[in-house]
């Protein structure tokens, strides 16, 4: 079975799922709205943390991970959600938003999360449990690899594998490719602690991969890193680093030209409020803003109590905010708060 601490496929009843897509249905029956402009037409945040696009991609169901094209015409997003887990995406053509739909690429009887277009919108990578070559499909998240596809003219090419040595026998996942096409993952050995890892592309191919040397205690977890495409900072979820480190939360950690790093810091209670689970950050290709999945829930939202009406509690399973996982977004300048004085300048 697949680890919540590094996949978090988690999901609601297969009731409360139907009811959920029920409402959403109707909603879609009324007319999908008009969206225009950056980020589906989406004012953007300040320097606290608010969910995106709240009943269009964060809806209730467990939604996380992000991905935009470099022009920003193409927003893919991740939805893990009873037996669903499928890519979605959405497109700005002729000025209007299209309704998310899962990928063409997407829901063909596997799991698929986890999208992330290169730096150049040329090449995409996801996690998926299709089978690899020469062995037959197997349920749940028996595999877990790395898969890629390359832009066409007609839009993906068929997904591949990445070959060895990035995938192996373990589990790998969480794909976050450079400018200049490193390609950073986590690999997990079967039962085993993740670690972050990272593989050029030297000679039409990846080499072998290299786990970063963070000094962290044998227990801890790291796992689901975004890289930023100049490689000077990653965004890790940990857990078990120390004491405060109880759930998954997010850190970040600066890397000098001379390729040293700092030592994680976490990220502020604004992005890891008690009981949350991180599970994925991402930043926006014109480096604006930080996007990451949350699972917090919205103390404006009143709780249910004696009287509320089983209408009511349909509705509100088609809202953010109730502890299903979410995409928020904040103002990227509030990672520069974290940034050491000085970086080292070598391997740490």
């Amino acid at each position: 079975m697949i680890k919540p601490i590094m996949k978090a496929v988690i999901g609601f009843s297969l009731g409360c799922l139907v009811l959920s897509l029920c409402c959403q249905a109707q909603q879609s029956a009324a007319g999908f709205p008009r969206l225009a402009g950056p980020y589906l037409g989406q004012t953007p945040p300040g320097n606290k943390p608010v969910v995106f696009a709240p009943g269009i991609v964060s809806t209730g169901l467990y939604t996380r991970d992000m991905a935009i094209s470099k022009d920003g015409d193409e927003i893919y997003f991740s939805i893990s959600d009873g037996g669903l887990s499928a890519i979605f995406e959405t497109r700005l053509v002729k000025g209007r938003w299209s309704e998310p739909a899962i990928a063409s690429f997407s829901g063909r009887g596997y799991l698929d999360l986890e999208p992330h277009l290169s730096p150049d919108g040329k090449n995409f990578y996801f996690l998926s449990n299709r089978p690899p070559a020469g062995r037959a499909a197997a349920n749940g998240w028996t595999y877990q690899h790395i898969w890629m596809m390359t832009r066409t003219a007609g839009g993906w090419s068929e997904p591949q594998e990445v070959a060895a040595p990035v995938n192996t026998d373990d589990h790998e996942f969480f794909p976050s490719v450079t400018k200049d096409n490193v390609l950073y993952f986590t690999r997990s050995k079967k039962n085993g602690a993740a670690r972050i890892y990272r593989a050029k592309f030297e000679s039409g191919r990846y080499a072998n991969p290299e786990m970063l040397p963070f000094n962290v205690p044998e227990a801890a977890q790291l796992f689901n890193a975004y890289i930023s495409p100049r490689e000077d900072f990653l965004i890790t979820c940990a857990l078990n680093l120390d004491s405060t480190n109880i759930d998954q939360d997010y850190y970040i950690s600066f890397r000098s030209p001379e390729g040293g790093w700092s030592p994680l810091t976490k990220l502020g209670p604004d992005l890891n409020p008690p009981g949350d689970n991180a599970n994925s950050a991402y930043v926006s290709p014109d480096g604006k803003y930080l996007f990451f999945s949350s699972s917090r829930r919205d103390p404006a939202r009143a709780e249910f109590k004696s009287g509320t009406t089983l209408q009511t509690i349909i509705k509100s399973k088609s809202e953010a905010g109730r502890g299903a996982s979410a995409i928020c977004w904040v103002n990227a300048k509030i990672l520069e708060e974290f940034r050491p004085k000085s970086l080292p300048n070598g391997v740490t």
